[in-house]
């Protein structure tokens, strides 16, 4: 077990001891109640608690009952966690950094880096902040004063030599402070231009470890993808050269926990020293010094994360026993990280991270040595104890995770167990690469193989589990949906004997029933479908197929994981051509969506579309990028694709840049149109092409904007309209003057903000197009 667990097993076979278990959770829900309340509230409720507390000792201490004397214990955190809490939140708002916010002005400041800036999600675009950097500010410029300010802030900055700080760096520069106002513990965000001014040299052990970040990445530079940024990430947390594709399916299997650097990293290799140690037969104080070692080494190489804060915690206390030869409970150890912890940082009661790596690890201790015992009577105990391990932490953390997924995956047991192993040697021999990397970077590039073969695993395991059909099965996400589930694992954990087999046998029942709707006949995609708009909210997303799981795609809407389901079900596994009209996000960022374990062949663009994020994307995954303009035309499958628009040398706007493509089908004429505003419409009016605007279906332009020219519009006479656009957006589109145009053009007039997914089914002989719609998404 301590292969698994490190110092979290420490004291596993000793009887679990529950008494602690109580004041963990009192001052869990108390530090969460806490940061939801003003300042005074929480230090009304720490004087209450206090005073109850001091009551019942008082009335029950010549009794000395345990019962008593652990209420009193819960009592007395809630009280100290309150105050604690309540002083946090008073410093953050009362700070000259919240001040500035509230006025949401301009203002210089000088801080100190937190943590490790990050890259933010999503395409990167020119003007937008690319970078987030944590910080604590050491004084604000406001008032027209210099005024001293420890407060907690979190810079949004574009330049990119934002990239390189490190913590413990102070800095310099001047920024628009905005309130934080979904976090009480942060005083205000800050957006920076310029790059920070008079940057401090990092401490050496911040140098120490960012060199062993940095050497790491270059050692594992010589891996192909996605091992070469999978490495990083499984070692030490980095996941700068993650792909995006790679980090869905980690999510889609539940192994999202090994990309973000748990305390099972740690665990692995404090239980690698300990068993070395013991091996080698090494006095006490060896064991005890190189875990004490081990345990500074990751904190520092991997950052202060939420899970390895808990696992650091736990594991000094184990060991503290182990130096003092004292008995040591692996749960309780636990419940005292829990209130240590909070006491020092409440703030993390609310963090995801850190009840995930609670949860999973009182799953185990408390169900992985009985079910062990147990299945080892059917199964080799190596197995059965990882299959144990698995299945608690995952049966421990599925509450929380259907609220972050809205999903129940299955899949991520057997993918965790298949994982697991090989997550261990990698671990252990990434750490020993990272090190070596930093003393001899040249045998780190060739010493990076062997772990980039483990890695090469479970990068496999994470791909194949994310393309087991229904791998996951949908839930609801939110408290009620989180108690529900509890409810049900709790019975199923608890129930014995026939109790057991008839919870079993319900829950198994339902579960088939859900698969057998899911698959039945007749559902979504409508069987004949030739175009389906896909509700990407506000966004465009059209499909056309070409048959046999292959399709046209024209534009990705915004998410990629939007994209990526709608494709999922039209059963969509390649993709001939994608055709990407123009650089606005609402059109091209949800483009890893399509490249997600699908083939695509080549892509239709712009002029100049390589220099983007996008194009460069493409470039990456060996999609070929052909220009888009008019004249050009292109066979896929059953349809012909002409380019209308823009002519060759086209200036102007963005938006009336736009590729328009006119697609035949055997069934059907379609017009892709991009976001053309009047002046690019009016000129193809007069164009060599204009003949060929008439089509069965117009996709409406930009979304149905106020922007069209009604003569274009009518001389596409088109059958079915379908409008792309997303609910309540903040444009206003469509326009009520333009979905009037519409509604008199077109025989059949759909919007997928009130329609959801709109297929359009092409008409043989005598029989006239049709369309049917899914439904508007609820969760949007």
């Amino acid at each position: 077990m301590a292969t698994w667990l490190g110092t979290d097993a420490l004291g596993l076979r000793n009887p679990p001891d529950p008494r602690l278990l109580l004041p963990a959770a009192t001052a869990w829900i108390t530090a969460l109640g806490a940061l939801s309340v003003p300042p005074r509230v929480a230090w009304s409720l720490a004087v209450v608690c206090g005073c109850v507390a001091a009551g019942v000792y008082v009335w029950t201490r010549t009794s000395g009952r345990v019962v008593a004397l652990t209420v009193v214990a819960a009592l007395v955190c809630a009280a100290t966690v309150a105050a604690v809490t309540g002083a946090h939140v008073a410093r953050e708002a009362g700070s000259a950094a919240a001040r500035a916010a509230a006025r949401e002005r301009e203002a210089e400041f000088e801080a100190t880096v937190r943590e490790d800036p990050r890259a933010r999600a999503g395409t990167p675009r020119p003007g937008r902040a690319e970078w987030v950097v944590g910080s604590r500010t050491t004084w604000v410029h406001v008032d027209g004063h210099r005024r001293a300010s420890r407060a907690r802030v979190v810079v949004l900055a574009s330049d990119p030599r934002w990239r390189g700080l490190l913590p413990g760096q102070s800095f310099r520069a001047r920024g628009v402070f905005l309130p934080a106002e979904d976090d009480p513990l942060t005083s205000a965000l800050v957006l920076v231009r310029g790059p920070p001014e008079r940057v401090t040299e990092p401490s050496g052990p911040q140098s120490l470890a960012g060199r062993v970040r940095a050497g790491l990445r270059e050692a594992a530079s010589a891996l192909p993808q996605p091992e070469r940024g999978l490495l990083p990430a499984l070692v030490v947390g980095d996941v700068s050269l993650l792909r995006e594709e790679t980090a869905e399916d980690f999510r889609a299997t539940g192994m999202t926990h090994l990309l973000t650097v748990s305390g099972a990293n740690l665990a692995v290799l404090t239980g690698f020293v300990l068993g070395l140690a013991r091996w080698l037969r090494a006095p006490r104080w060896c064991s005890v010094a190189g875990g004490a070692l081990m345990i500074w080494l990751f904190v520092l190489v991997c950052r202060p994360e939420p899970s390895v804060v808990r696992a650091a915690f736990m594991g000094s206390l184990a060991l503290l026993a182990l130096a003092t030869g004292r008995s040591h409970a692996a749960l309780g150890a636990l419940s005292v990280t829990v209130v240590g912890v909070l006491f020092v940082s409440p703030g993390l009661a609310g963090s995801f991270g850190f009840a995930l790596s609670v949860l999973a690890t009182a799953g185990i201790l408390l169900l992985v040595p009985s079910w062990t015992r147990v299945w080892s009577r059917r199964m080799p105990h190596p197995l059965a104890e990882a299959v144990a391990v698995a299945v608690a932490a995952q049966v421990a953390v599925a509450p929380v995770l259907v609220l972050l997924s809205g999903e129940v995956a299955w899949v991520a047991v057997p993918a965790n167990v298949l994982a697991a192993p090989v997550v261990a040697s990698v671990t252990v021999a990434g750490f020993v690469l990272a090190v070596l990397s930093v003393l001899w970077p040249v045998g780190a590039a060739v010493a990076a193989q062997p772990p980039g073969w483990g890695v090469a695993w479970v990068a496999w395991v994470a791909r194949t589990g994310a393309r087991v059909p229904y791998g996951a099965l949908p839930w609801r996400a939110d408290v009620v949906g989180a108690l529900f589930l509890a409810c049900v694992l709790l019975v199923l954990v608890l129930a014995r004997g026939w109790v057991l087999r008839v919870v079993a046998a319900v829950v198994v029942t339902v579960l088939l029933l859900f698969l057998a709707v899911r698959c039945v006949p007749g559902g979504w995609p409508p069987v004949g479908w030739t175009l389906v708009a896909c509700d990407v909210g506000q966004g465009d997303a059209f499909v056309l197929s070409a048959g046999g799981g292959a399709a046209v795609v024209a534009d990705t809407g915004e998410d990629p994981a939007v994209v990526d389901d709608c494709l999922d079900r039209l059963g969509v596994r390649e993709v001939p051509l994608l055709v990407l009209s123009h650089d606005h996000a609402d059109h091209v960022d949800g483009t890893p969506g399509v490249l997600r374990h699908r083939r695509v062949d080549a892509a239709l663009a712009p002029a100049g579309f390589d220099g983007t994020a996008t194009g460069r994307l493409l470039a990456e995954a060996d999609v070929d990028l052909w220009e888009g303009e008019r004249g050009r035309s292109f066979r896929v499958g059953p349809w012909l694709l002409r380019v209308l628009w823009p002519p060759p040398g086209h200036t102007g706007s963005v938006n009336d840049g736009s590729v328009v493509v006119r697609a035949d089908g055997a069934a059907m004429s379609v017009l892709l149109t991009g976001d053309i505003e009047e002046e690019a419409q009016a000129r193809l009016l007069t164009a060599p092409e204009a003949d060929l605007l008439a089509v069965t279906v117009l996709t409406a332009p930009h979304h149905g904007a106020g922007t069209q020219d009604p003569d274009f519009l009518a001389a596409t006479d088109p059958v079915v309209t379908v409008t792309s656009v997303g609910a309540d957006n903040p444009y206003g589109h469509p326009s009520p003057y333009t979905w009037a145009l519409l509604e008199r053009l077109g025989r059949i007039n759909l919007r997928t903000d009130r329609d959801g997914d709109v297929a359009v089914l092409g008409g043989t002989g005598s029989d006239p197009v049709r369309a049917v719609v899914r439904g508007p998404d609820p969760r949007r």
